[in-house]
Protein backbone atom coordinates (compact mmCIF):
# COMPACT_ATOMS: atom_id res chain seq x y z
CA UNK A 1 0.00 0.00 0.00
CA UNK A 2 1.51 3.65 -1.03
CA UNK A 3 1.55 6.78 1.38
CA UNK A 4 -1.44 8.58 1.96
CA UNK A 5 -1.76 11.06 -0.56
CA UNK A 6 -4.73 13.61 -1.07
CA UNK A 7 -7.24 12.75 -4.29
CA UNK A 8 -5.25 16.02 -5.70
CA UNK A 9 -1.69 14.39 -5.49
CA UNK A 10 -3.29 11.10 -6.64
CA UNK A 11 -4.37 12.07 -9.95
CA UNK A 12 -1.20 13.95 -10.39
CA UNK A 13 0.59 11.20 -9.59
CA UNK A 14 -1.68 8.86 -11.74
CA UNK A 15 -1.77 11.51 -14.93
CA UNK A 16 1.79 11.51 -14.67
CA UNK A 17 2.51 7.68 -14.36
CA UNK A 18 0.08 7.75 -17.60
CA UNK A 19 2.17 10.35 -19.44
CA UNK A 20 5.51 7.98 -18.31
CA UNK A 21 4.05 5.39 -19.65
CA UNK A 22 3.08 6.59 -23.11
CA UNK A 23 6.28 8.16 -23.31
CA UNK A 24 7.89 4.53 -22.77
CA UNK A 25 5.67 3.17 -25.40
CA UNK A 26 6.73 5.50 -27.71
CA UNK A 27 10.40 4.83 -27.14
CA UNK A 28 11.91 7.51 -25.16
CA UNK A 29 14.57 5.81 -22.47
CA UNK A 30 13.43 5.84 -18.88
CA UNK A 31 15.43 8.86 -17.93
CA UNK A 32 13.60 11.21 -20.25
CA UNK A 33 10.25 9.52 -19.64
CA UNK A 34 10.15 10.31 -15.61
CA UNK A 35 10.95 14.23 -16.67
CA UNK A 36 8.22 16.71 -16.89
CA UNK A 37 9.73 19.83 -16.78
CA UNK A 38 8.06 22.33 -14.01
CA UNK A 39 4.97 22.46 -12.38
CA UNK A 40 3.98 25.56 -14.63
CA UNK A 41 4.34 22.63 -17.76
CA UNK A 42 2.62 20.68 -16.50
CA UNK A 43 -0.37 22.87 -15.81
CA UNK A 44 -0.56 24.21 -18.82
CA UNK A 45 -0.70 20.43 -20.59
CA UNK A 46 -1.94 18.54 -18.09
CA UNK A 47 -4.44 20.35 -15.88
CA UNK A 48 -5.21 23.40 -17.90
CA UNK A 49 -8.37 23.84 -15.98
CA UNK A 50 -6.51 24.49 -12.83
CA UNK A 51 -4.56 27.21 -10.98
CA UNK A 52 -1.00 26.39 -11.83
CA UNK A 53 -0.20 27.17 -7.32
CA UNK A 54 -2.42 24.22 -6.88
CA UNK A 55 -0.15 22.20 -9.11
CA UNK A 56 3.08 23.31 -7.51
CA UNK A 57 1.73 22.76 -4.14
CA UNK A 58 0.39 19.56 -5.43
CA UNK A 59 3.54 18.47 -6.03
CA UNK A 60 5.65 19.54 -3.57
CA UNK A 61 3.19 17.30 -1.61
CA UNK A 62 3.59 14.28 -3.77
CA UNK A 63 8.20 15.42 -2.94
CA UNK A 64 7.15 15.03 0.61
CA UNK A 65 5.70 11.64 0.62
CA UNK A 66 8.80 10.58 -2.00
CA UNK A 67 6.54 10.27 -5.27
CA UNK A 68 8.31 13.03 -6.99
CA UNK A 69 11.77 15.01 -6.96
CA UNK A 70 11.52 18.61 -7.67
CA UNK A 71 13.06 22.11 -6.06
CA UNK A 72 11.44 24.93 -5.17
CA UNK A 73 11.41 28.16 -6.85
CA UNK A 74 9.47 31.01 -7.92
CA UNK A 75 6.61 29.87 -6.66
CA UNK A 76 6.26 26.21 -8.34
CA UNK A 77 8.14 23.17 -8.50
CA UNK A 78 10.82 22.58 -11.02
CA UNK A 79 12.73 20.11 -12.23
CA UNK A 80 10.08 17.78 -11.75
CA UNK A 81 10.45 14.30 -11.93
CA UNK A 82 8.96 11.27 -11.18
CA UNK A 83 10.76 8.94 -8.57
CA UNK A 84 11.63 4.85 -8.82
CA UNK A 85 9.31 4.49 -5.95
CA UNK A 86 6.54 6.01 -7.54
CA UNK A 87 6.79 3.94 -10.51
CA UNK A 88 7.31 0.72 -8.46
CA UNK A 89 4.20 1.85 -6.36
CA UNK A 90 2.22 2.73 -9.75
CA UNK A 91 3.35 -0.89 -11.37
CA UNK A 92 2.37 -2.63 -8.60
CA UNK A 93 -1.02 -0.85 -7.99
CA UNK A 94 -1.88 -1.01 -11.52
CA UNK A 95 -0.51 -4.12 -13.16
CA UNK A 96 -2.34 -4.26 -15.98
CA UNK A 97 -0.45 -1.11 -16.92
CA UNK A 98 -2.11 1.35 -19.23
CA UNK A 99 -5.31 0.92 -20.23
CA UNK A 100 -5.71 0.28 -16.79
CA UNK A 101 -4.23 3.94 -15.32
CA UNK A 102 -6.51 5.44 -17.86
CA UNK A 103 -9.53 3.39 -17.05
CA UNK A 104 -8.65 4.92 -13.26
CA UNK A 105 -8.30 8.40 -14.50
CA UNK A 106 -11.90 8.45 -16.39
CA UNK A 107 -13.13 8.65 -13.04
CA UNK A 108 -12.19 12.05 -12.46
CA UNK A 109 -13.81 13.35 -15.60
CA UNK A 110 -16.79 15.25 -15.82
Amino acid sequence: MGKSISKDADKLLCTLYKKYLECRKAGQIKDNARCFGDSDDIQREMFPKQYPEDIADTCRELHRKGYLLCTPGDDMANDVILTDVAIVYMENRFKNGLLEVIQFLSHFRP
